[in-house]
């Protein structure tokens, strides 16, 4: 039996939906808002969500667009008023599972959400099939989380942060997956750093340094024989790379960073200055912006850095006394120049032997 969230305004629409799918044998949750129907969205229970497109507040587009960044295999069946090519267009191209038109009989309802369940299913299997290995990968990085206090949801928060800086920058849908990947694992290589250079309090000896930049280079290596996870290496190599190209263990600069890793670091540095650590407190919003704004063109990508500084000032990104949040509500708007940010074909970096200062 599926958790489906039916999403309408209209109380008597949303009770007429809920009654067809509670009759075909579905649990049923009902929002009336984008607001109420964002607190159900952190349920992993619901398996679908129905939303009629046009509503206060987010339409149902806006709310797609928000779901998909939050869990972008949850399926969405729009429901609509205005049953125009324009309509099913964006609905389409925004990733949407199912259009019913209304007024709607009950097998027409039930049969576009049976077809998204099934498709969604499909997926599901063989995403599970190709990503095994990357599975087994990313219970090694909770593995690295678990050694540094702290730690604790870096990946999660991380992989939410960049896939949004991401959909601002026109990073597509089958990239971001990427991107996705590449958060959860870009920290694997720690698992070849020892607890007493990992886990130190002060400051690192420049001997111990060496040996904790080498995480970036043990984690391509512990995915170089993966055949699927070909495009998440560059972003587990590269993620500490600088603009300026005093970074490691490369010393790529600018655009030679590709643009996952470029994307990375910035979500990285953010949510590390936002967090708890062993030697520090968390820094406060005026000092992430300062930070940021100081690093912008040196240390980090500048086009990533305006979208961050235009997220905290908009109040999309903000800060709390345990970590980062993002305000999935708001939609994600592409900045100009954004088609640019293209992933490129994973190129081999200069000499695979140097480790950078």
């Amino acid at each position: 039996m599926t958790r489906i969230l039916v999403i309408d305004d209209d109380s008597v629409v949303r009770g007429l939906m809920s009654e067809i799918l509670r009759d075909a044998g579905h649990a049923v949750l009902t929002a009336a808002t984008a607001d109420e129907a964002a607190g159900h969205l952190t349920d992993a229970e619901v398996g679908l969500v129905v939303s009629d497109i046009v509503m206060p507040e987010l339409s149902g587009l806006e709310l797609l667009e928000a779901v998909r960044l939050h869990r972008p295999s949850l399926p969405v069946v729009l429901v609509t008023g205005a049953d125009t090519y324009e309509n099913l267009n964006e609905a389409l191209m925004r990733g949407a599972d199912g259009l019913v038109s209304k007024p709607f009989t009950h097998g027409e309802l039930t049969d576009a959400v049976g077809k998204a369940l099934e498709r969604a299913g499909r997926s599901e299997q063989e995403l599970c099939e190709r990503l095994l290995a990357p599975t087994l990968s990313g219970a090694l990085a909770n593995a690295i989380e678990a050694r540094e206090q702290g730690m604790k949801g870096h990946c999660d928060r991380l992989a939410a942060l960049a896939i949004r800086l991401a959909g601002a920058l026109g990073v597509g849908h089958h990239e971001l997956e990427t991107l996705r990947l590449g958060a959860l694992l870009h920290d694997v290589g720690k698992i070849g750093v020892p607890d007493a250079v990992l886990l130190k309090a002060g400051p690192l000896t420049a001997e111990e340094l060496e040996v904790m930049r080498r995480h970036t280079v043990i984690g391509d290596d512990l995915l170089a024989p993966l055949e699927l996870l070909d495009n998440v290496r560059p972003i587990v190599r590269h993620h500490h790379e600088r603009w300026d190209g005093s970074g490691y263990p490369d010393r790529l600069a600018g655009q030679q960073i590709p643009v996952g890793a470029r994307i990375l670091a910035v979500a990285d540095s953010i949510d590390a200055m936002s967090a708890q650590r062993v030697y520090r407190a968390p820094l406060t919003e005026p000092q992430i912006v300062r930070e940021l704004e100081q690093g912008r063109g040196a240390q980090w990508d500048p086009a990533v850095v305006d979208v961050a500084l235009e997220m905290i000032d908009s109040g999309e990104l903000s800060f709390a006394a345990d970590g980062l949040r993002i305000d999935f509500r708001s939609p994600v708007r592409p900045v100009r120049g954004a088609a640019v940010f293209e992933f490129p074909a994973r190129a081999e970096p200069a000499n695979t032997n140097e480790i950078a200062g």
